[in-house]
């Protein structure tokens, strides 16, 4: 991916998205940066780095990402997508 592409502030903000629409569909409605990391195999400053728009998630964190909370990669990255097209995981 190139940052020249990728808004990592609206990035980070959809990321943040994702982490409380998942902690709602597991009964953790404050689930945090920190364990959402765990939860994701990295490190927390990791993905508080990419939620606070200050680095560029790689494809494998990516992956992980959709597969853990279904998240549409479209949704996530395509800046024509809104931010009204994330539905809860099923």
């Amino acid at each position: 991916m190139s940052t020249d592409m990728i808004d990592l502030t609206r990035l980070g903000g959809r990321l943040a998205i994702v982490r409380r629409t998942y902690g709602d569909s597991i009964d953790l409605p404050n689930l945090g940066a920190a364990l959402f990391a765990v939860l994701l195999g990295v490190p927390a400053a990791t993905y508080q780095s990419y939620e606070f728009g200050e680095a560029e998630p790689t494809v494998d964190f990516l992956v992980t990402l959709r597969k853990k909370t279904g998240v549409s990669l479209d949704w996530l990255l395509d800046p024509t997508e809104s931010a009204g097209h994330f539905e809860k995981p099923k």
